[in-house]
C-alpha cells in the first residue's frame, strides 16, 4: 500500500447527483511524507464533499487546524492556525490537464485522482505570507542578536515597545536624532513641472 493511497478518490463509479463525503486528518507524517517546501509539521482536519453534477464533479473542501512554520523574525517554529474553504472542479476527458486553478481534467479511462498534493497545496496557500510570533514570544537570544546588528527601524516590528530606537529610548536634547541629508542627485527632479 502506497503512502498516499488513502487520498485516492474514484469518480467514474459515482451515480448522477450522488454526494460522497470524506474526512482526512493531515498530521506530521503526512507533511513529512509529502516533503513540501513550506510545511513539515501540523495537524489539519479536512472535510470533503464530492458531488457529481451533469458533466463534472464538484469537490468542496474545508480545512481547519494548525501548522508549524518558521517565524520570519527569529526562525523558531511557531504555531500557525489555518482555516479555509476551497473547491475544485474535476472533469473526465482524454488526458490530464489543468484548465484553471479550479478546473482539472483527468483521464476518463482512469477515472480517479489522488488528492494528497492538492491537500498540501491548499493548506500551504492558507498560511499567511508573513508569520511572526506574537509580541514577546520570539526567541530572546535571536532577538537580541538581531537588535545588536540592526540599524534604527521605522516601526515597532517586534512589539517590545522600542519605538524604532535601538536602546528603546528616543534621543534626548543632548543627543539629537541623526537626520540624513537628501541625496543631491534628486535635486534635478525639482525642476520638472508636472501638470
Amino acid at each position: 500500500m502506497g503512502k498516499f493511497d488513502a487520498y485516492q478518490v474514484t469518480f467514474k463509479t459515482m451515480a448522477p447527483a450522488e454526494i460522497c463525503k470524506y474526512e482526512y486528518l493531515l498530521g506530521n507524517k503526512f507533511f513529512v511524507d509529502i516533503d513540501g517546501p513550506d510545511i513539515q509539521k501540523g495537524k489539519v482536519s479536512v472535510s470533503l464533499n464530492v458531488e457529481r453534477k451533469a458533466s463534472a464533479f464538484e469537490l468542496k473542501f474545508h480545512f481547519k487546524g494548525v501548522v508549524y512554520v518558521p517565524c520570519d523574525r527569529c526562525l523558531d517554529d511557531m504555531e500557525q492556525p489555518v482555516e479555509t474553504d476551497t473547491r475544485l472542479i474535476v472533469k473526465l476527458g482524454k488526458e490530464y490537464a489543468e484548465e484553471s486553478d479550479e478546473i482539472l481534467i483527468i483521464s476518463e479511462e482512469e477515472g480517479a485522482l489522488n488528492l494528497a498534493w492538492f491537500l498540501y497545496e491548499f493548506v500551504a496557500l492558507a498560511v499567511p505570507m508573513k508569520h511572526v510570533h506574537p509580541p514577546g514570544k520570539c526567541n530572546r537570544t535571536m532577538t537580541s542578536k538581531l537588535k545588536k546588528h540592526a540599524t534604527k527601524r521605522t516601526d515597532d516590528e517586534d512589539g517590545d515597545g522600542d519605538f524604532g530606537y535601538m536602546d528603546g529610548e528616543p534621543p534626548t536634547d543632548d543627543e539629537p536624532e541623526e537626520i540624513q541629508a537628501p541625496d543631491p542627485r534628486w535635486d534635478a527632479l525639482k525642476d520638472f513641472n508636472v501638470e
